[in-house]
């Protein structure tokens, strides 16, 4: 059975200065800072390891801080009697303890200090210098803060497009944004904050100048009699170029997953994405904001896609459409099979409705004509094909389902067709002694090699115990009958896309993705066990793992939907993402540290593995 050792990252740097001291039973011995002395050693093979006894600091603020107090996060070997500034504190059976230091204007003595059960001590004492300080930003000198600007990029536009234009400056003021060479100048609506204000604007195309580029201004006007300076004027270096919609090419996507996205909205995990294409889709453009460009899907619909993706068309390329007259639908040896014409290469996208036990596919450019659907006998999964026609050049096809339990669908070009195929149940007995034989599960330990993930609050790293886990869940898989297979075997760098083509490639049934959160204020505040899931056909896994994750005392985080993990984001197998707990948050980390705990996390997730199969079943 494989092992990894789960290793520690030591905050080297907090240990200069520190020192020891060691109390016999009887005698006592006073110690001075030995500011030469460094508390640990270095052993060829680069791993610091302390001597004992030792105490450090982790977190604390810069030698001459602002912040009028600190949650100082220190650590030392468990167990011990720990305190910080003579305050005794709880100790962690990670070692870490910590406490929130007030300080005082001028220099401050920050001591913490850990008695071993043997009497044996170990301290470490800082000095900080506190200067008060106002940190509040005045209204004059007016200002803007140039980096708060948007648009943040190069523009490029049509004359019925609208330019919204936004900014933090001085509290209070009147604000205006323009372009210039012209007179186009717009008052910014204002919302008031504490110390500054931010002022919004939208400035209208349609009387520029095609093809000329303008550059956007930004204006504050003193709103009070006396204040010195009246008014301060940022020129801003974005360009902004309207073009008219013939002027804007046609795009091929050249890159296999390439990502459509519904805005440039930028959250955690990349914007929200409507379709993954493959190479040779064509699409049209009618605009382009910095290293993106706009795609017309239809006269209500647009896209983003990255110019990385794609690459340009000569001029004179026809786009494609074409008119859709038939579809057909039937069993194959291992899934319902759809055939959609497919004879030019137009965007799609694939929507999941398990609510409305449908999947929506929706073509663009596309019309229909006299359109007829053949369904073969013998279909397990598919009840019927209906389509519609909501705009011009936007073709829907409805996959209603006799069930919302699926196994997984993929979608993908085939010559002159767009082929849908959606997997047959796997076979499995769960009142067999091995319930999970016919199984194959995929799991993912997150992160690996160079990407460290989230570090802990004692050195806790992420990917070893995501590594760690992974073999205990794929243990018990496997003893329960599944084949297991591990998209990161060992401590290595792998791109998300490798690892999801890993899973996907295997023909596994299910992929179990295992991470551990971070985040939060406070080394108590954000906590809690989480699942998460993109595909919403997917959601009852996800469910069913958190409640069994529950079982094992961590509070709640949450069940996560459209989830963009690009891992889970799959429609071939159910896949969904556990989040073990917070390795920011000091009772999660302690936890998670604890072999015999991520023992028991490896358990409730294969209960709640088991849960899910017994609900496909019904």
């Amino acid at each position: 059975m494989n092992r990894i050792i789960i290793t520690v990252f030591l905050a080297a740097a907090t240990l200069a200065g520190c020192s020891t001291a060691q109390k016999a039973q009887q005698t006592t011995t006073n110690q001075t800072d030995v500011s030469a002395r460094v508390d640990e050693v270095v052993k060829p093979d680069s791993v610091a390891v302390r001597i004992s006894p030792w105490v450090e600091f982790r977190r604390t603020p810069d030698s001459i801080t602002w912040q009028p107090q600190f949650d100082f996060l220190c650590m030392s070997e468990y167990p011990a009697t720990v305190s910080i500034n003579g305050i005794e504190l709880k100790q962690y059976k990670t070692g870490i303890f910590f406490t929130t230091v007030k300080f005082n204007e001028g220099a401050n003595r920050v001591r913490a200090e850990a008695i071993y059960p043997d009497g044996r001590t170990a301290f470490c004492e800082r000095e900080f210098i506190y200067e008060k300080r106002d940190m509040t930003r005045k209204s004059f000198p007016l200002w803007i803060e140039e980096r708060s600007v948007e648009p943040s990029t190069e523009l490029e536009l049509l004359a019925e497009d609208i330019v919204r234009v936004s900014f933090r400056g001085s509290l209070g003021q009147d604000g205006y944004a323009g372009l210039t060479p012209g007179k186009t100048r717009v008052k910014c609506s204002r919302q008031d904050f504490t110390d500054y204000s931010l002022y919004r604007a939208e400035i209208p195309l349609k009387k520029l100048k095609a093809g000329k580029p303008y550059k956007i201004t930004l204006r504050l006007v003193a709103t009070a009699d006396g204040a010195g300076e009246k008014t301060f004027e940022l020129p801003v270096e974005r360009t902004v170029i309207v073009k008219n919609p013939e002027d804007f090419p046609l795009v091929k996507v050249r890159n296999e997953n390439s990502r459509l996205v519904f805005n440039l909205g930028s959250p955690r995990l990349g914007g929200p994405i409507r379709s993954e294409l493959g190479p040779g889709v064509i699409m049209k453009t009618n605009g382009r904001t910095g290293k993106n460009y706009r795609i017309l899907l239809s006269a209500t619909e647009n896209g983003y896609i990255n110019e990385d993706d794609v690459e340009v068309m000569p001029a004179g390329t026809v786009q494609p459409s074409y008119y859709i007259t038939s579809m057909s639908c039937g069993p194959s040896a291992d899934a319902d099979v759809l055939t959609i014409p497919f004879p030019e290469p137009v965007p799609y996208e694939v929507f999941p409705d398990p609510d409305g036990k449908r999947i929506v596919i929706t073509l663009f450019g596309v019309e229909t004509s006299s359109t007829w659907v053949t369904h073969r006998a013998g279909r397990k999964i598919i009840d019927k094909i209906t389509w519609d026609q909501p705009a011009p050049q936007t073709y829907k096809v409805y996959v209603n389902l006799n069930t919302d339990r699926i196994w997984g669908y993929d979608l993908k070009p085939d010559g002159r067709s767009l082929v849908l195929h959606i997997k047959y149940p796997p076979v499995y007995d769960l009142e067999n002694p091995t319930p999970l034989t016919g199984l194959k599960i995929a799991i993912e330990a997150g992160h690996g090699g160079s990407n460290s993930g989230a570090i802990g609050l004692s050195g806790l790293v992420e990917k070893d115990i995501n590594l760690d886990l992974s073999f205990r869940l794929g243990d018990l898989l496997k003893s329960m009958g599944a084949e297991v297979v591990q998209a990161r075997d060992s401590d290595k760098d792998m791109t998300l896309i490798e690892k999801r083509d890993i899973a996907i490639s295997s023909g596994a049934d299910m992929l179990i993705s295992i991470h551990a959160n971070a985040g939060g204020r406070g080394y108590l505040s954000t906590g809690g066990t989480s699942t998460y899931w993109h595909n919403p056909f997917w959601a009852p896994l996800a469910e069913s793992i958190y409640d069994r994750l529950l079982e094992t005392g961590l509070p709640e985080f949450g069940v996560v939907g459209s989830f963009n993990y690009t891992v889970t984001r799959t429609s071939q197998l159910p896949a969904i993402l556990v989040e073990q707990a917070f390795m920011t948050n000091a009772e999660d980390e302690e936890k998670l540290a604890d072999p015999a705990f991520r023992q028991l996390m490896a358990e409730k997730i294969c209960e709640g593995i088991t849960d899910y199969l017994r609900q496909m079943s019904n």
